[in-house]
């Protein structure tokens, strides 16, 4: 009996050779006997005498292999393109990843069971083998990622933006919840007409939209904002309502509760758009710190296959809208871990707390609640056009390749010094950027130059209640007095001769002539208070406020006599000039 397994078309019947495979569309008859339409294995088998029989075998509904996928320019990333109608007599198909091939069948079965494609099952392991028996000429360029695939494609799981050939390939078919329902003009009559006035939502609907600007920027990393404020104010009303930009407002928008590993499979989903979260407070504190570098960086965690050979590392660009009634280093300070600049960078905490709960304007609105429940209802029922529609609108603008010089007048308008201010700028000039392209472009119902002047005095209001200064001196800072405010009275010794024993002992205290305390660390008592900074990290800290009261020439220490004759170096720190107001 042969081993070649044949795919062959209905007109061939007559000519068949067994054992093959054949997908009928419709009813045929075969030898007397009316086959339904299906795929079908025919074959051969023996009967009580020894003699060869025909054997056919249903194994699922017309399931087509249309053509061979495969990622353009690397020669890698193949797979099959596969086309049926499922129990709603609804025509799909799926890109499916040729690697699944290589695993157990449960990986294809899954998504065809998943999207509906009858299938007997007791011959499920046979779909698989059928597929990987069809070898058609047809080649389509496979797309493994959403987001733009060149200048002027942008490619979502539900469809392409743009121009251009290409087939997102994933190993399920889930949409990712870039879901439509309503009209666009319903989102611009609902959602859209209560940005005028409301920085906040014109925050949230402009991180949504800033997504798709970082390619064409040349910004290979992502970042965004957390919105912070007191339960119940609008603020995950914000969220939803940046989330119906692309999707079903409360659907688009996650948890922060999602794993670490979920969160990361749903940003390479996003990529080039929006990966909004809703309460930070549900988030585990071990690992919160590390999501937020990750996730802004667009880089997923290495991991080894079935064969310890190194995976492919997923990559992503999201703008990233947060909200919760706490900070990112509240949450962290729960696992013991210190909220690091670099991360504050990455999702900036812009305060939620406006006129009127999240709100400024309320549009004829009656309170706050009534505004909130009204855009809730919106951003459920007109949804999923927005975001599409703008991309579409700057490709067949021609001013893609114009948005860096966009950026760098706009950025002119924050006044930002060097360091992590001009950081945070940019980030909040590429939302302005994306307001002012959406009103011009038609998308938004904004006057020109609303944009920039809102974000300008949200980021005004972020550098304010940062203070001066990096924010790792801040919280150094605040760590070495709230070391002293805790434990002043029982792990600092008295330098007077006679002075009762400490335990733990931190350190030394003296009273100044002046008035006022000064607080000799030692090494190890000042790593201590700062745990989780390096100690020249720390010093350098304490130098830029003037708060070593004493150091011999070229050092931060200065030696002092203790009665029992010992002169240790100390670090000779001024409680007073650690206060904001020192």
């Amino acid at each position: 009996m042969s081993n070649v397994i044949e795919l062959m078309p209905e007109a061939e019947a007559a000519e068949l050779v067994r054992p093959c495979y054949r997908v009928y569309d419709h009813p045929i008859t075969l030898g007397g006997e009316k086959l339904r339409p299906g795929v079908w294995f025919h074959g051969i088998r023996r009967d009580g005498e020894g003699a060869e029989v025909p054997a056919d075998e249903w194994l699922c509904g017309p399931l087509h292999v249309d053509a061979v996928t495969r990622a353009e320019g690397n020669g890698a990333d193949y797979g099959r393109l596969l086309r049926f109608r499922n129990l709603d007599n609804r025509e799909l198909s799926w890109a499916m990843p040729g690697e699944l091939l290589a695993g157990r069948p449960e990986g294809i079965l899954s998504v065809l069971f998943g999207m509906g494609l009858e299938i007997d099952y007791q011959r499920r392991a046979q779909v698989p083998r059928y597929i990987a028996s069809q070898h058609p000429r047809q080649r389509v360029t496979a797309a493994t990622a959403t987001g733009w695939h060149g200048p002027e494609l942008f490619i979502t799981p539900t469809g392409n933006i743009g121009k251009g050939d290409a087939i997102y390939q994933a190993e399920s078919a889930a949409d990712g919840d870039y879901s439509k329902a309503g009209t666009l003009d319903g989102w611009c009559e609902t959602v859209g007409a209560l940005l005028p006035g409301n920085p906040l939502l014109q925050l949230g609907i402009g991180t949504a939209l800033a997504g798709p600007l970082l390619y064409h920027l040349g910004i290979h990393t992502g970042g965004g904002f957390h919105l912070l404020w007191d339960s119940s104010n609008g603020k995950t009303t914000v969220v939803q309502c940046a989330a119906s930009a692309w999707g079903h407002g409360a659907y688009f928008a996650l948890k922060w509760n999602a794993t670490a590993n979920g969160l990361e499979g749903i940003a390479a989903v996003r990529n080039d758009c929006l990966l909004a979260l809703d309460e930070l407070g549900q988030a585990d504190p071990r690992y919160v710190g590390d999501v937020v570098y990750s996730v802004a960086d667009g880089i997923g965690k290495q991991r080894a296959g079935r064969s310890s050979a190194a995976r492919k590392v997923r990559r992503w660009r999201v703008m990233m809208l947060s909200s919760g009634e706490i900070t990112l280093e509240t949450k962290m300070a729960e696992a013991g871990k210190r909220v690091r600049a670099g991360q504050e960078v990455r999702l900036v905490t812009v305060s939620a707390g406006r006129a009127f709960g999240a709100w400024d304007n309320l549009h004829s609105h009656p309170n706050g609640a009534s505004l909130s429940d009204a855009l809730k209802k919106a951003s459920t029922t007109h949804y999923g056009h927005a975001g599409p529609a703008f991309v579409l609108a700057l490709i067949d603008s021609g001013e893609l390749g114009d948005l860096p010089a966009m950026l760098e007048k706009i950025k002119a308008h924050f006044n930002a010094e060097p360091g992590q201010p001009e950081r945070v700028a940019e980030r909040f000039a590429i939302v302005a950027l994306a307001l002012e392209l959406a009103a011009g472009l038609g998308v938004l119902p904004l006057e020109k130059n609303e944009g920039i002047r809102s974000m300008v005095e949200l980021f005004n209001g972020w550098r304010a209640g940062r203070g001066e200064g990096p924010s790792e001196d801040h919280q150094i800072l605040k760590a070495i007095a709230d070391f002293i405010d805790r434990h002043g009275g029982s792990r600092f010794q008295s330098v007077e001769a006679g002075a009762d024993e400490v335990r733990d002992r931190a350190g030394y205290w003296e009273d100044r002539q002046q008035g006022g305390r000064l607080y000799l660390f030692t090494s190890g008592g000042l790593e201590e208070a700062t745990k989780g900074f390096d100690l020249p990290r720390v010093v350098r800290a304490l130098d830029s406020v003037g708060a070593i009261a004493k150091k011999e020439h070229g050092k931060h220490q200065h030696k002092k006599r203790l009665p029992d004759g010992s002169t240790p170096r100390l670090y000779w720190i001024d409680l007073s000039r650690l206060e904001p107001d020192g």
